[in-house]
């Protein structure tokens, strides 16, 4: 006889949902929490800046991970929604999502397959490449299940990660592209994900990035290839697109921002991880209920694992998997064993991706848990 074994998500989302109603200082920690004001208050600004703009807002999912959050982008004025893996465009299609970016070069006959179903169940979908191979097999399964979708020309401005380093280069890629059944290329894309840290130096390097935008749009017009669409951004430059020629922002961390694009507006993180401290035992340090597997392992240019709201001189220096090691020795007054801490985390998209739900609180109570539906999607 066979019994039904519950998975993690499932207690998991059973436990975040006895939270709805509580005081978030009542809640069960550790926990990732969404500030709901703050949430929405992030989204309207970017919004409101791209439709003064004439820019069209296709906000990257991988930091929610989330269909309410996606959906409440579109509703507000998003152009489409942004993914990174196959996994994840089937979620938001199944929520509803119609016009689907995937930024991410897809390989495979099973990822083909899926891409151009998607496609001939009608959502308009777009697929950002930088070379042919990854093309030529989405095209072949498009054109088995009689559907199109159209195609982006990566281009690398900095980051050395993926993308084609010169305007000749995605120029040639392009005309090969064109050559090819059920696709259609419509522009370039570029990620500038080296653009961090200082105001001033990203301004300096976006003139960089929109350089090479410019000289590619241009030798893709006068060679007869469309570039309708120059699609690139990032959070900590996203509000300087006005300033170059790209026409859509794929945006992701500005919903709810972190420690690392934040910089001196921590006040306007609306994740945050809800601890609790556990020990005190060694001298000059506390010990929280929450590490690795709660708030991620990513770094921070200024060290430490999260800026722990309240508390500028606490000093979440280590974390094991379950743990975190605050230095206190510099503080007059300290948590005590008991206490509940906010932490706002290094990097969001990685600390969501490790919550099955987030708490969305408002005015300090919990409202109802966002489901990160999209968690895990890595094919």
């Amino acid at each position: 006889m066979s019994t039904s074994i519950r998975t993690g998500a499932d207690r998991t989302l059973e436990l975040l949902a006895l939270q709805v109603g509580r005081p978030l200082s009542e809640v069960e920690t550790p926990v990732a929490v969404v500030d709901l004001d703050l949430l929405e208050a992030n989204l309207q600004d970017l919004q409101t800046y791209v439709d003064g703009h004439g820019i069209a807002l296709w906000p990257h999912t991988k930091t929610h991970k989330s269909p309410e959050i996606g959906l409440r982008q579109l509703e507000l004025g998003a152009g489409g929604l942004t993914v990174a893996k196959t996994g994840e465009a089937e979620v938001f299609q199944e929520a509803g999502a119609s016009r689907i970016l995937v930024h991410y070069p897809p390989f495979g006959t099973d990822k083909w397959e899926r891409l151009a179903r998607i496609a001939a169940e009608g959502v308009e979908l777009t697929v950002a490449v930088d070379s042919l191979a990854p093309a030529a097999g989405l095209a072949a399964a498009l054109a088995r299940h009689g559907a199109r979708a159209t195609l982006l020309v990566e281009l690398d401005v900095g980051l050395h990660r993926t993308g084609q380093t010169t305007a000749a280069a995605a120029l040639a890629l392009a005309q090969s592209l064109s050559q090819l059944p059920a696709v259609d290329v419509v522009g370039i894309s570029c990620y500038p994900g080296h653009l961090q840290g200082d105001p001033a130096a990203i301004r300096r390097n976006v003139v960089a990035v929109d350089e090479l935008l410019r000289e590619t749009r241009d030798a893709f017009s006068a060679s007869g290839i469309r570039c309708d669409r120059i699609s690139g951004g990032s959070t900590p430059s996203r509000y300087l697109t006005h300033e170059t020629c790209v026409n859509e922002l794929r945006s992701g961390t500005y919903a709810f921002l972190d420690r690392v694009v934040s910089g001196d507006e921590l006040e306007k993180c609306a994740l945050r991880v809800v601890v609790t401290v556990v020990s005190d035992a060694v001298p000059g340090q506390i010990v929280v209920d929450a590490g690795s597997k709660t708030l991620t392992s990513d770094d921070h240019p200024d060290g430490g694992h999260g800026a722990i709201v309240g508390w500028p001189g606490a000093n979440l220096h280590t974390i094991n998997e379950e743990h975190g090691y605050v230095d206190v020795s510099s503080l007059a007054e300290r948590p005590a064993i008991g206490d509940q801490l906010q932490i706002i985390p290094n990097h969001a998209c990685g600390c969501v991706n490790l919550h099955d739900g987030l708490l969305a609180v408002r005015d300090g109570v919990v409202d109802h848990v966002i489901a990160v539906s999209a968690r895990g999607l890595v094919r």
